[in-house]
């Protein structure tokens, strides 16, 4: 039997084979208790944002599936609007301070679409909020997209002649469905999350009408805040994905 026990040797080197210097300099690369405690703390409340921002939608939001709704039924409140406002300008923010190129066009489309929401609703000359709609529904597919390119168990359904990868509705729903899931957006616990759940699947079939120019298309208010509340969670949601991914 071999009785040779390894020594360190005098040549500055570990029992490993590293030497002390880069044992050292990848100690120092560690981060420091502090610099983890502070990423804990982020974490901790970007979940706290993002719980109340789903507390607040589930709260205002109150739709119905297009095929049994009548706008005259719906009248949101000043404090729903205000509210939904609050939150879409939080997530655009969050998405302005990612640095990504592509998140910073769609937050600046967030904002227009914003600005162009509330001057609509505002001008008795308007009957319905057109622009604004238009555009935070394309800012939200963008955040949808965004999601899909940025998981890797989703696949394109196909490329266009552009070479740019194209995603069907489903697979965009069921994106977001997923990750709203991963950030308990429908809940934690058990059905805890059904009844907004099913809003959300209500919102989705106006959001279907409206982008694929459906002549029975609602374009009120009610919608409008529906949508500037999922705009915000998504944007939440996206915030929290490019964390985890950077």
């Amino acid at each position: 039997m071999d009785d040779h026990v390894p020594v360190m040797s005098d040549s500055n080197e570990s029992f490993f084979g590293l030497s002390e210097e880069t044992l050292r300099a990848a100690t120092d690369a560690l981060p420091s208790q502090e610099e983890l405690d502070s990423l804990v703390e982020a974490v901790r409340r970007g979940q706290e944002r993002l719980e109340r921002s789903r507390e607040h939608a589930e709260e205002y939001i109150n739709i119905g599936p297009p095929w049994n709704y009548d706008p005259d039924n719906y009248s949101p409140s000043e404090e729903a609007i205000l509210t939904a406002m609050k939150w879409t300008y939080e997530g655009r923010e969050y998405l302005e301070g990612t640095g990504d190129p592509d998140l910073e066009i769609i937050a600046g489309r967030i904002e227009e679409g914003s600005k162009s929401f509330a001057e609509e609703s505002d001008d008795s000359d308007t009957e319905y909020p057109y622009k604004g709609l238009h555009l935070l529904l394309s800012s939200l597919d963008g955040l949808i997209t965004w999601l899909c390119e940025n998981d890797p168990d989703i696949d394109p359904n196909h490329c266009n002649d552009g070479d740019e990868p194209v995603y069907l509705g489903r697979q965009k729903k069921s994106a977001l469905e997923k990750w709203y899931d991963e950030h308990a957006i429908f809940g934690v616990e058990d059905d805890e999350g059904d009844a907004f759940r099913e809003k959300w699947n209500d919102f989705w079939h106006h959001r279907h009408r409206i982008m694929h120019g459906s002549p029975y298309a609602y374009y009120d208010e009610n919608i409008g805040v529906a949508t500037l509340f999922f705009v915000g969670l998504t944007a939440h949601v996206v915030k929290e994905r490019y964390d985890e991914l950077n």
